[in-house]
């Protein structure tokens, strides 16, 4: 299923839990990846992009029967709406027996050039509060891996290695990747989605993003009825002029033999 808005576009996959498969730009030349293809390797899906559930890493009191299984958003999603710039999927996952965990979760994402909105909303319709953590994972290209800021400050992660970890809890919701030819990921989101996990993949040619709502101690349990909005918006930023020549020291035509013609050395 594809979504297209000028020269960008984007595949979800309605029937892998609703995944993006594949994020970027056309041009003359092909295809330009942005996010991680989505593989399927044995049977597990491997890179793109989706929503996520996890359970608290420490169970509330009372609500340990409650904790959804993080699987069920793997399953197919419905299509409810199709434009050419959005989608609207829909799934009604529950744990089966009388009385255990059930809620409905929408998404809608939406392509603009050098943007992509996406929208989670989750309504509980269990008979208890619902203890669960919900969010995005994405992974990039490893040539994002140039330069990261995980947070408002100025400093960066210059090169981070394979393996490496970050984690921001709680996360102001401004993050960035560097890519290769001055490309750059700005992923922005605010509360409840506050919390983020950072990784090089040690073995892997690529980089993950993990933004969900809060674990323990400080995740609120969803109230019985009611309903969680969250919104993630990634611009997908591409130099505006191409990079300016490098001029060696000495070229012909230059006074002192530090610039060429008409201006300085440029390095």
């Amino acid at each position: 299923m594809e979504l297209k808005a000028g020269r960008w576009r984007a595949v979800v996959s309605p029937d892998r839990g609703g995944r993006l498969r594949w994020l970027g730009e056309t041009s003359p030349q092909g295809r330009e990846p942005w996010l991680r293809p989505l593989l399927i390797e044995r049977g597990t899906a491997l890179g793109g992009a989706g929503v996520m559930l996890l359970g608290p890493s420490s169970p509330l009191a009372g609500l340990e029967q409650q904790v959804p299984d993080p699987a069920c958003l793997n399953a197919g999603w419905q299509v409810t709406q199709w434009v050419p710039d959005r989608v609207t999927l829909m799934l009604h996952p529950g744990g089966g027996a009388p009385g255990s965990w059930g809620f409905q979760a929408s998404q809608t994402l939406r392509l603009e050039e050098q943007r992509l909105e996406w929208s989670l909303s989750v309504r509980n319709l269990s008979r208890l509060a619902l203890p669960a953590r919900f969010g995005w994972q994405l992974h990039f290209p490893e040539d994002f891996a140039g330069a990261v800021w995980l947070d408002e400050g100025f400093d960066a992660l210059r090169l981070p290695g394979r393996g490496h970890v970050e984690h921001r809890d709680p996360w102001c919701g401004l993050a960035s990747l560097s890519g290769a030819g001055g490309r750059m990921v700005l992923a922005r989101a605010s509360a409840p989605l506050d919390t983020l996990g950072y990784e090089r993949h040690a073995t892997r040619s690529w980089v993950q993003l993990r933004l969900m709502t809060a674990d323990s101690p400080r995740l609120v349990a969803l109230p019985r009825g009611e309903e969680l909005q969250l919104q993630l918006s990634l611009d997908l930023m591409t130099p505006r002029l191409p990079p300016l020549p490098r001029l060696a020291v000495g070229t012909a035509g230059s006074a002192d033999g530090v610039g060429g013609p008409g201006g300085p050395l440029i390095l």
